[in-house]
């Protein structure tokens, strides 16, 4: 592995901390009120077409590093949804 393959796998490290301090956030607030689900959709999509092109290119680092970020990032979308959806049966309950 050269340089260049270690620092894109550190930065695909970052970006998944990054991610998981934003569940933790998620999960100690019980609450995505601040989170579009629709910029989480795009985002989720975009994810997929990248780790599509990095296994079509066959470069192992980037793709476990996308790979990481594809299952970081759909237990991120499902906590959200799960909070939204929970936040808006709620309001539908009170009304």
């Amino acid at each position: 592995m050269n340089t260049l393959d270690i620092l894109t796998i550190a930065s695909y490290l970052a970006l998944n901390i990054d991610i998981v301090l934003q569940i933790l956030r998620i999960y100690k607030t019980k609450s995505s009120r601040d989170i579009s689900l629709t910029g989480l959709t795009i985002r989720y999509v975009s994810i997929l077409v990248i780790l599509y092109k990095f296994v079509s290119l066959g470069d192992l680092p980037l793709i476990i590093g996308q790979g990481f970020i594809t299952i970081t990032f759909s237990m991120y979308a499902a906590l959200a949804t799960l909070y939204f959806l929970r936040v808006s049966r709620a309001s539908r309950r009170t009304k």
